[in-house]
């Protein structure tokens, strides 16, 4: 007589415990693998607002002409401002594919606001009380949250470069010492939880558009 064998209680406990453990391994490697394609995709996506705000910053200041403004209230504005985080000049390069009767500069500026980072334009480059802007929100949305922003304008004096956070420098007002200084590049430096601290130099063209005001 052949005697038939099968399986001990304890053989099939270490079975469902090997099952068990490679379960729970297979799990947690799915469980990782989808957190790191999120933050994969988080990162890139990151990177790619980074790059298109860069490119706003790129594409003003590389077209930056020296050309003042009026403002809203019938002030004189310098054709580039740096002040308490916020930038404002005047490019040249406005496209006008319908070539609506205006001028090819244009006037914006970036305001950085409760950790957003908006960018300002307007239709006229001389503004009266009921000229309005144009507000494209740069950051904010997404996954890129910029922490800090800071812009500095690099200039001349005295035959020694200086990095200056606040332009036009104070001494500018002076009469007679107008013409003393003059912007070279304008420096961005953003830092944001996802990319750390990014760094942009942006050469500043020394054109001038001659005006009456």
């Amino acid at each position: 007589m052949s005697k038939r064998k099968g399986f001990t209680l304890v053989e099939l406990l270490v079975v469902v415990l090997i099952i068990s453990f490679m379960g729970k391994v297979a799990y947690d490697m799915l469980g990782t693998a989808i957190q790191l394609e999120s933050r994969t995709a988080e990162h890139a996506n990151a990177i790619e607002q980074m790059t298109g705000v860069l490119s706003w910053l790129q594409q003003d200041a590389e077209q930056f002409v020296d050309r003042p403004i009026r403002g809203e209230l019938g002030e004189r504005l310098p054709s580039l401002i740096v002040q308490h985080g916020r930038l404002s000049l005047t490019h040249l390069g406005w496209a006008n594919p319908l070539q609506v009767q205006r001028s090819n500069a244009q006037r914006v500026s970036y305001h950085f606001i409760n950790n957003e980072l908006h960018r300002l334009s307007w239709q006229v480059l001389d503004r009266a009380q009921d000229s309005k802007s144009v507000t494209q929100k740069l950051s904010g949305q997404g996954n890129l949250d910029i922490e800090t922003i800071e812009f500095s304008v690099l200039s001349y004096s005295n035959g020694k470069p200086h990095w200056q956070t606040e332009w036009p420098p104070k001494s500018s007002h002076l009469p007679g010492d107008q013409h003393h200084a003059q912007a070279i590049a304008l420096r961005v430096r953003l830092t944001s939880q996802q990319l750390g601290t990014i760094e942009r130099v942006f050469e500043l063209p020394s054109i001038t558009i001659e005006t009456n005001q």
